[in-house]
């Protein structure tokens, strides 16, 4: 394997331990916190879904089985958070005083 292509699999393989980080914490967390993560969660999913896109037809076999096969995981235990969470979790949390966010 090439060195840029250890350092796309490494920055796919980053991206996916924080969104399964999230995932847990969602879990473990109060309700207000839990939809923080998830959240968090959901913009790391848009992270790997925009990888994906932009290496259609570019990546090696192993590299497109990594990718989808952290994606549908990912997507399968997001979409399990969500149900789990109620309908609160899909609102964006709210700003934290002086606009920062959270």
């Amino acid at each position: 394997m090439a060195e840029d292509d250890l350092a796309f699999m490494n920055l796919v393989l980053l991206v996916g331990t924080m969104a399964s980080q999230r995932l847990e914490s969602a879990a473990d967390g109060t309700p207000e916190r839990r939809n923080e993560h998830l959240h968090r969660c959901r913009e790391n999913l848009d992270m790997l879904v925009a990888l994906k896109k932009r290496t259609t037809a570019r990546l090696a076999p192993e590299e497109e089985k990594v990718l989808d096969t952290l994606l549908r995981d990912l997507q399968s235990r997001y979409v399990k958070a969500l149900i789990s969470s109620g309908p609160a979790a899909l609102e964006p949390p709210p700003a934290k005083p002086g606009g920062a966010k959270a």
